[in-house]
Formats: C-alpha cells, structure tokens, sequence
C-alpha cells in the first residue's frame, strides 16, 4: 500500500553513502494496534517480527514474521537495497542519519528529510531515535544507530496503524539507575517488609502474644477488608505511580514485585509453622491478590499481549516454558489455601497442610526460575 505522489523536497546537507546498520541474525518483534475497517486479512495482524537474513553491499533480505488476530502466522521475505531506495515503507532506513540528512524512496519517489531526533527508551535501553513524516506516516520513529524503525503511526487508506517495538537482540535492555522516587519506592517496601517481619517475631516469640484475641467475626471482616485494600492499592499503583519515570525497565519492576511476594509467602508459611493461622492468613491473602491483580493488569495493559515475544529464541522458549510449569500450579495452590480459611476454624491447619507444602514446593523454584529467566534475557551476566 505506498501512493506515489509527487512532493517538492528541500535542500538537504547533500548525498550521504547509505550504511547498513544492521547484521545477519539481528531481529526486532513489534505489537500493532488497527482501528477503523480494515477488509484486507493481511491488515488484520497484532504482532510481527524482522530478521535479517542475507547482507550483501547496499542490499540485503529480512523475514518478516505476522501474527493474524486468529492466531495464524505467516511470513515472507523483503528485499532492501538503499541504493536503490528500497526502504520497504520506511521499515529500515540507512544508519547514522542525522537531522537534515535524507535517504532515498523509490516508491514515492522521493529523497526523505530526518526532521529531529531525540533520546527515548526502547524495548528496555535508551536509544537514540530519529524521526521524519509524510501524508501517509504522520510519525515514524528510527533507531539512528540502525535505521530500524521503532514506532509509527500510518494511515493508510480508512485505517490507522500503530506499531511499536518490544523486544530485540539488536541492543540490551539496560538499568538506567534509581531517581528519588525509586529510591523512595524501595525504601517503602524495605519497610514494610522489615515491620512485617518485626511483627511476626512479637506475635510468635515464646512466651509473649501468640494469637490476636479477635473474634471470628473481627477475623472475618479484617480478611475481606485486606482483600479491598491489596486491591484498591494495586489498581491505584498501576494507574498512578511514574513506572515510566523510576528509571528500571519492565523486567527490573516485575523482579522487585516478585521478589517482595515471594518474601511475603514465605513469611506467611512462617507465621503458620509458629501456629498463628490468622496472620498467616491474611499474609498470604495479600500476596496472592496482589499477584493476582498485577500479573492480571500485566496481561490487560501490554506486554504479554503477544506470547511470540516470549518464545522467539530457544532460551526464551525453555525458560519461560518452565517458568509457566511451576508459577501455574504455584498460583492455583495459593488462591486453593486462602480460600480453605474460615475464622477460627480448628481443622485448617491440619486440613490446609498438604496444599501449603505444594504452595511452597511449587513457588519456590518458580521464584528461582524467574530470576533465572531475568539474569540470562536481561543482563549479560552469562555473556
């Protein structure tokens, strides 16, 4: 779908040797958003994938990979030569173009001015990114160092698409480091954790409380108020707190939130081995709604929205394959052991005692698996 019309071009900064900035192997996964009828089944996608296959001088060939919104896959291979002005609608564009510089599109045809560049985040590192536009592409965005396109926003024809990039082993996501309000975020946890802790360590010591004098139906109503409260603070952290801001990636903010559970779980088994089955009801109540709000937000809102993005590599495929063995059954024995709790029901803890064990059997190395998957698809620690 290119038009070809006929354009009046500035002068630019002169001819340019157009560079390819990519190599064989590099690959780029996209999410797509369509509105407004689209009657072509080949516009109908919410996911693709390029992969460079073959380079040689100016010219080179990429896969590119589609997911239908049905669910089928297709591909097909495209040919680029910047010699020769195929940019294929602008997907990959010469590297190092500054502001001023154009490359050449022999679809229109017409030379390309790069309008402005800037510094953004993209798929979890800061990169460089440059832009241009036309009567067809209001916003197109490029990685400079590439020329690998990294957001658009076409109209072609009734429709709009948007497409953004989610993942690459172009560039490594990388730690941009802590601003205040990370800081602050962290501080908050490490207290909360620590009052926790200190808390189960008054209510169990020997000697001392050993179970909160509450009635069944104090007990009763402290439960469904904590289910509102995790809820309601969960749905408001999601809505209002600067994510975009703290300075860490997706990957380093689930990590956190994992972590945090995963201590709480433990603390909640904790208390339920010092005999405290209210506490330890209600410690694991807040971990597992706050899992299961976030992780349910998580898939509602984006990243997950395409499973591709997590099983294009054999690594991501065996890792994320074993993470999703254990967290499943981990969830499902964690939501089974709030729901067995009735307020000051004698048999629980005799009744609860193997699903607890699975809880944990299961949650663990889920857990470790995790931080497995974030050390080797998110640092370079093992090269």
């Amino acid at each position: 779908m290119v038009v070809s019309i006929s354009i009046v071009v500035a002068p630019t900064r002169g001819y340019v040797e157009p560079l390819i900035g990519v190599k064989e192997g590099d690959w780029i996964e996209y999410t797509v958003s369509i509105t407004g009828p689209t009657s072509a089944p080949a516009h109908n996608i919410t996911w693709f994938r390029i992969e460079i296959l073959t380079i040689e001088e100016a010219a080179f060939k990429a896969n590119v990979s589609v997911r239908n919104v049905n669910g089928t896959l297709s591909s097909s291979d495209w040919k680029f030569n910047f010699t020769e002005g195929q940019v294929e609608g602008w997907v990959i564009i010469p590297a190092n173009l500054g502001v001023g510089y154009s490359f050449y599109d022999s679809s229109k045809p017409a030379n390309i001015t790069i309008m402005g560049e800037e510094q953004k985040n993209v798929a979890g590192a800061t990169r460089t990114i440059t832009h241009a536009s036309d009567s067809i592409r209001p916003i197109k965005e490029w990685d400079k160092a590439t020329g690998v396109y990294t957001y658009s926003v076409e109209h072609p024809k009734n429709f709009t698409v948007i497409s953004q990039a989610i993942a690459t082993n172009i560039w490594s996501p990388q730690s941009k480091g802590l601003n205040l309000t990370a800081f602050n975020a962290l501080v908050a946890i490490s207290i909360v954790s620590a009052v926790l802790v200190a808390f189960g360590l008054v209510v169990t010591r020997r000697n001392r409380i050993r179970k909160l004098p509450l009635s069944h139906s104090s007990q009763g109503k402290i439960a469904v108020l904590t289910i509102l409260l995790v809820v309601l603070v969960i749905i408001g952290a999601i809505a209002f707190f600067p994510f975009s801001e703290v300075g860490l990636s997706f990957a380093e903010i689930n990590l956190i939130m994992q972590t945090l559970w995963t201590g709480l779980i433990l603390v909640s088994i904790w208390f339920r081995f010092k005999g405290n089955c209210f506490v330890h009801e209600i410690t694991m109540l807040i971990a597992i709604c706050a899992l299961l709000v976030s992780f349910s937000a998580v898939l509602f809102m984006g990243p997950l929205t395409s499973s591709s993005a997590f099983s294009s590599s054999p690594s991501r495929l065996v890792i994320n394959s074993l993470h999703a063995i254990f967290s499943i059954p981990a969830i499902f024995f964690g939501v089974w052991l709030v729901t067995l709790w009735r307020p000051g029901s004698a048999l629980f803890a005799a009744k609860s005692k193997r699903i607890a064990q699975l809880t944990m059997i299961f949650w663990i190395p889920s857990y470790v698996i995790g931080v497995l998957d974030f050390i080797i698809l998110h640092t370079t620690f093992f090269g």
